[in-house]
């Protein structure tokens, strides 16, 4: 099959996944900021032992470079903003950068979540030039987004990340921390599979609390296609490949998962034996970041 009937196959046979509601966690705990469409508080979250995540605590977003200066005052003082763990490449930090200056008190950490520039996750070439760089290659964007899941966690980059990411948060002194990476989808997403894992969240809600970012870029995905048509000119499959870099979907999750257990045997196990992050560490983190 070319690389052309693979993403026509795909357009028709992947249909955009959507989350089942989670109980007592009302719009997936989304805050309406006027800049950042897919931020949300992981407050509320059903966790271990029949407590909930506490609110304000846990927030994960996209990059804050298009944060209005109200968005972050609301940040910063609404949440008690602690801190930004930054999941991105350098490269994509220099591109857009966070709004460090106007968020005076916030410690800002930069845990790249990949070494260098991976493919269809990073888009800091920009998002045309992933689809450029996209059709050199034998296999669909999904696929190619696909791939990198397993990366992302295993990898030293990953592993090295997610576990400086576990500590800050666990040496949290009652503040709020926000993590991010782009578009808060993958390596941001991931970040939020790791916490509410290591917190005790059903494995069902964390899935749904995953896929619950197709609710909120969906305008952002429908501009790129519009702005790439109009530069590049109608793109057979477009609509797909953009789908594949903005959207989550259930494979992508699968195919982490499977990953982890292939490796280490369980989630639990990922933890304690790739993050260092044991039995005795995940009860201090759902001792501070569970009410």
């Amino acid at each position: 099959m070319t690389t052309e009937e693979k993403r026509v196959d795909e357009e028709e046979s992947s249909p955009l996944d959507m989350p089942e509601p989670i109980p007592g966690f009302p719009e997936f705990g989304h805050i309406p900021f006027e800049g950042l469409h897919n931020t949300r508080d992981l407050g509320g979250m059903p966790a271990a032992d029949g407590r909930r995540i506490a609110p304000a605590k846990l927030i994960r977003s996209g990059c804050l470079h298009k944060a209005s200066e109200q968005d972050l005052a609301r940040l910063v003082g609404d949440y008690d903003l602690a801190g930004v763990i930054d999941f991105r490449t350098q490269l994509e930090r220099d591109k857009e950068p966070d709004p460090r200056e106007l968020m005076e008190g916030v410690v800002f950490y930069d845990f790249p979540a990949l070494s260098g520039e991976t493919i269809g996750i990073t888009h800091g070439a920009g998002v045309a030039q992933d689809l450029k760089t996209f059709a050199s290659y034998n296999a669909s964007p999904h696929e190619l987004v696909r791939g990198m899941y397993p990366q992302i966690l295993l990898d030293d980059a990953g592993r090295v990340a997610y576990t400086s990411f576990l500590e800050v948060l666990l040496e949290g002194d009652g503040g709020a921390y926000l993590w991010h990476c782009s578009e808060g989808k993958d390596r941001a997403g991931l970040g939020a599979v790791i916490v509410e894992r290591a917190l005790g969240v059903p494995e069902a809600y964390v899935r749904a609390d995953y896929l619950a970012t197709n609710l909120f870029v969906r305008n952002r995905a429908e501009g790129i296609v519009d702005a790439i048509s109009k530069k590049l000119g109608l793109m057979k499959g477009l609509d797909a490949d953009i789908d594949s870099l903005f959207y989550a979907y259930n494979d992508y999750y699968d195919c982490a998962m499977a990953a982890v257990n292939a490796n280490y045997g369980s989630f639990d196990a990922y933890l304690a034996e790739a993050l260092d992050f044991g039995p005795e560490k995940r009860q201090a983190l759902r001792a501070k970041y569970l009410r």
